[in-house]
């Protein structure tokens, strides 16, 4: 009985009975033997019971004795091979979780253009326990406007204290490595840690004497420091987070050029940084280096469009005030013209009510004189309402208007007047509605002064064509004659106020036709040729929105 237990049972070093596969192996599953079978093979090495089995099988035969000496190596091989193949396949494991996060943080890194972010998604994966799992992470990038390296973002502790808080935290809440991620990307605000406040502190000059950043940037390689002798270290900031761990100089490099250094350590486990760690921080240094550079120039157009937008602010300011000094300098000439455009019909009405009031003491009436006078006061008070026009800020009295409508209303009132001057009209109007936010009024009077100013060049008689249309969110107007035309002197002076080559004229009809078009957001264009006539073209904007921004 004795001796059947001890073929039975098989007594191993770790002072347990178990069941020995060897006198009973219907007894196992065949799976189980496979995946213990390191295991087993190693405690059968050392079972007495196992070993006295194979003397008493060995026979005094050398054939014998060759085969178990055989089957002794053969066994220790087996488990020397399955040692390595473990080693092998935790290897591989790490391999497949680090090219896992490599592509999640790829993925991650297309979904931002924001440089912070961009910097926080590397340093993840960098220090994610599921992948590379180093203590901390820390970015330093080039600034080439001074020439320097300068700290950005550090994912960590700073002291030694702080780790088993951040990682316990982590713990708490069973954040994954995409958790962290997707909180990245979805936070709008991204809280400093007191290791990035240290590192934003430091800013060290692109010298090769001024150790390891500098070294690795214009050298464009990785470096792994495990000692500070010498030089490797020289910023005093640097030195304070660092202390004494070993640490790996990542670059990221984009066509060639370097942006900046990732700096990573295990400060707190002291596990070795291999090279095999270096190789695979540059395959992800190299995935952020690209976004790294968008991000920057990204950033560098938003600072520019800001920077522009601010230029624009300022030249519209400074326009406003040109404009406003121009008008004073308009309103200083008016000064000086209106004091003889309304001095000549003033001597007119002075001499001729002087005879009105002669002959009226005689009892007679001087119809003639009445006339003059009345006609030189309707002239004053255009003049004045000119000018109010055109130094007044203007009061649009905005509706939704046809274009075509308000020119039809205006030409009912114009085609008798202008019958007897031999002068005819030609319309082409665009099929559909022209709807505009406009002031209807004053569209009028734009239109009476250029079909005067059109007629009054027209002293024998001729045509004024007159066509609307659409383009884009403009409709336009556009009033041609057959008359004189104009020289290129004269068109340079349309819109200066009291220029005229007219007998009768203001010289404001004009300057005021364009003020009020400006108004409304659209501008005058115009066209001429001696002896052969002039265009006037208006474009209106069509759109209430743009309406609205312009005025």
């Amino acid at each position: 009985m004795k001796e059947r237990t001890q073929e039975i049972h098989c007594q191993h070093q770790q002072g347990t009975d178990e069941l020995c596969w060897v006198f009973q192996p219907d007894r196992f599953d065949q799976e189980e033997l496979t995946l213990s079978l390191r295991e087993t093979i190693a405690r059968c090495l050392k079972c007495p019971v196992f070993d006295e089995a194979i003397r008493r099988s060995t026979g005094r035969r050398k054939s014998d004795k060759l085969l178990t000496l055989t089957l002794h190596r053969l066994l220790g091989q087996l488990v020397d091979y399955d040692t390595e193949l473990v080693s092998i396949t935790h290897s591989l494991q790490k391999k497949v979780e680090e090219l896992a996060v490599l592509k999640s943080v790829s993925e991650a890194l297309l979904k931002t253009q924001d440089l912070k972010k961009v910097m926080l998604i590397t340093l993840t994966g960098v220090t994610s326990g599921e992948a590379f799992g180093f203590n901390r992470g820390m970015v330093f990038l080039v600034n080439s406007a001074t020439r320097t390296i300068d700290g950005q973002i550090g994912l960590g502790h700073l002291e030694h204290a702080e780790a088993p808080r951040v990682w316990s935290h982590i713990s708490s809440q069973r954040l994954t490595f995409d958790d962290l991620i997707e909180r990245i990307l979805n936070g709008s605000d991204i809280p400093d840690n007191r290791l990035t406040e240290a590192i934003e502190k430091i800013s060290i000059p692109m010298r090769p004497d001024q150790g390891i950043l500098p070294k690795t940037i214009m050298e464009k390689k990785s470096y792994l420091v495990e000692s500070y002798e010498g030089d490797i270290v020289v910023d005093p900031g640097l030195k304070s987070i660092m202390k004494d761990t070993p640490f790996a100089a990542i670059p990221l490099i984009y066509e060639g050029q370097a942006l900046g250094v990732i700096l990573v350590d295990n400060s707190i486990n002291r596990r070795p940084i291999t090279s095999e760690d270096i190789a695979t921080l540059e395959t992800l240094a190299n995935q952020a280096a690209s976004k790294i550079e968008n991000a920057i120039l990204q950033n560098k157009l938003e600072v520019r469009f800001a920077e522009l937008q601010h230029i624009h602010s300022l030249l519209m300011d400074n326009q406003k005030y040109l404009v406003k000094s121009e008008r004073l300098a308009d309103l200083g000439r008016l000064a000086t013209t209106v004091a003889h455009e309304i001095k000549t019909p003033l001597i007119t009405i002075g001499g001729y009510a002087d005879r009105v009031r002669r002959k009226a003491e005689k009892g007679e009436v001087d119809l003639h004189s009445a006339r003059t006078i009345h006609d030189e006061i309707m002239r004053l008070e255009r003049i004045c309402k000119e000018m109010l026009d055109y130094s007044q800020k203007s009061q649009l009295n905005l509706e939704q208007n046809d274009l075509n409508q308000i020119i039809t209303e205006t030409l009912r009132l114009e085609k008798g007047k202008l019958k007897y001057q031999n002068i005819n009209f030609e319309t082409d109007f665009h099929p559909n509605k022209l709807e505009l936010l406009s002031d209807k009024d004053r569209l009028k009077q734009v239109l009476y002064n250029l079909i005067h100013n059109a007629a009054e060049a027209m002293a024998k008689g001729g045509k004024i064509r007159i066509k609307t249309g659409r383009k884009g969110d403009f409709v336009y107007l556009r009033i041609e004659d057959t008359g004189c035309g104009m020289d290129n002197d004269v068109i340079e002076n349309l819109y200066t106020p009291f220029f005229t080559n007219k007998r009768n004229g203001t010289g404001l009809g004009l300057p005021v036709s364009k003020k009020i078009i400006d108004d409304h957001g659209g501008n005058i264009i115009v066209t001429s040729e001696p002896e052969k006539g002039t265009v006037f073209t208006i474009n209106l904007p069509c759109k209430d929105e743009k309406l609205g921004k312009e005025l």
